[in-house]
């Protein structure tokens, strides 16, 4: 019988479409993709907080058995809010497994100009949109942004792109006030050309919400500097300066390395790696992508036929607490780490009757897991899980200086916001154009 193999599609896909020059809402479309098409699609890895605790032996060497709900203690209840006069959020979609291991959604996804924004969070009270105004031609790069949590909307134009076959920009990173747009090189449909040809990427820096805009510096380094906001720009890691907008990348070609790029500073580089023919492993950097230590990954039994193509995902933000994730047919078997991913608990097997949207850690011992009919918490960093509400939506992640914000899954492009991962408040999205 010949031994199992790891299915590296998905981080392969991740990384070809990372290696692209057009960067504008990719990960919003990515998880719309995915949700129509069934399983396949790219795989991203997403990240949210979570603070370390005690540390476990991997023991899991049979199948688990599925979570049962248990009472939750010492937490603060789980609460939504829609603010008076605000719409009323729609429910998420419906999904209708249509063969074994592929869901479609009961509602189509409808384009908000032209695009599938998504509200990102800068911190809690800065919240933005990149958007298109398309009622003149070409359409024109768009940036709604809010200082009051949503309440109002600025309309601001992002800077216009006039070298030839440059995308105009669209944002890539933000922080606090500060926000971040690139424009790259274009290619026609169908044709060839040699990427180490391409020309560098404009970057433009705003650090007033999108008021005022120059072009941001573009330099090389050995190794980024501590503490800055991680993207992935266009050859690979790179940080910015949230007080200046300057970016720095690592020096050589790092695409098509497989990444996180949604991250608080503090966390560090992570990447994930063969190890070997049966594992994968976290590659870790402290010291800006200097040095790397490579930490096994618990050893998944061998995949099944209908087993999702973008199989694994890793969850952390402090970088001690860390959620290891399969992807299954209608759920996740969850793995948890409270020493940076050295050593692991589990699995705990939860069924969400469809695919997992988010996985979003809160505390130490707090983890939200959101599938597409219902939002599911644990207290005790995983091992039991409480059905809490409907789903909230898809991507969840923690904002920069505290908070939390996950984004509808619906043709709403919205999303809810909470402080403390309990309390959630909706946030519509602008009117726009």
């Amino acid at each position: 019988m010949p031994e199992p193999t790891i299915d590296f599609r998905g981080f392969a896909h991740a990384a070809a479409a990372a290696a692209k020059p057009d960067y504008a809402d990719v990960l919003a479309r990515a998880e719309r993709r995915r949700r129509r098409r069934g399983w396949f699609g790219a795989s991203f890895v997403a990240l949210a907080v979570a603070i370390g605790g005690g540390t476990f032996a991997l023991t899991a060497d049979r199948a688990p058995k599925p979570v049962r709900p248990a009472p939750i203690a010492e937490v603060q209840p789980w609460r939504t809010v829609v603010p008076p006069g605000a719409t009323a959020p729609k429910p998420q979609p419906e999904y209708i497994e249509i063969k074994p291991g592929f869901w479609d959604v009961s509602e189509r996804d409808v384009p908000l100009t032209g695009m599938y924004p998504e509200i990102k969070a800068g911190d809690l009270d800065h919240l933005y949109m990149n958007y298109q105004d398309c009622r003149a031609k070409p359409c024109k790069p768009m940036l709604a942004a809010s200082s009051d949590r949503g309440r109002t909307w600025r309309k601001l134009s992002l800077p216009e792109q006039d070298r030839p076959r440059f995308r105009q920009p669209s944002v890539v990173q933000i922080f606090g006030t500060m926000v971040l747009a690139m424009s790259g090189w274009e290619p026609k449909d169908g044709e060839t050309y040699n990427p180490d040809l391409i020309p560098d990427p404009d970057y433009w820096v705003s650090t007033d919400t999108g008021a005022t805009w120059r072009q941001a510096k573009v330099r090389e380094a050995d190794a980024l500097p501590l503490g800055r906001p991680v993207f992935q720009g266009y050859y690979g890691d790179a940080a910015v300066d949230p007080a200046t907008g300057d970016v720095v990348h690592l020096k050589g070609d790092n695409r098509g390395q497989p990444m996180f790029i949604d991250t608080l500073p503090s966390n560090g580089l992570w990447r994930i790696v063969a190890a070997d023919r049966r594992r994968v492993a976290a590659s870790v950097s402290m010291d800006g992508g200097r040095t790397w230590e490579n930490r096994l990954l618990p050893e998944l039994p061998p995949a099944a036929k209908d087993a999702p193509s973008d199989r694994y995902e890793l969850y952390t933000t402090d970088g001690r607490a860390v959620y290891f994730v399969e992807r299954l047919r209608a759920g996740i078997r969850l793995y948890a780490s409270g020493d940076s991913a050295r050593t692991w608990s589990g699995p705990v097997e939860i069924g969400l009757k469809g695919r997992v949207l988010s996985v979003l850690p809160i505390d130490d011992r707090t983890v939200i897991v959101e599938g597409v009919m219902d939002t599911f918490r644990s207290t005790d960093r995983g091992r039991t899980f409480t059905r809490v509400g409907p789903s909230l939506g898809a991507r969840g992640h923690a904002i920069p200086g505290g908070g939390f914000i996950i984004p509808t899954n619906n043709n709403e492009y919205s999303a809810w916001i909470s402080e403390d991962g309990a309390e959630w408040t909706y946030v519509n999205h602008p009117e726009v154009p």
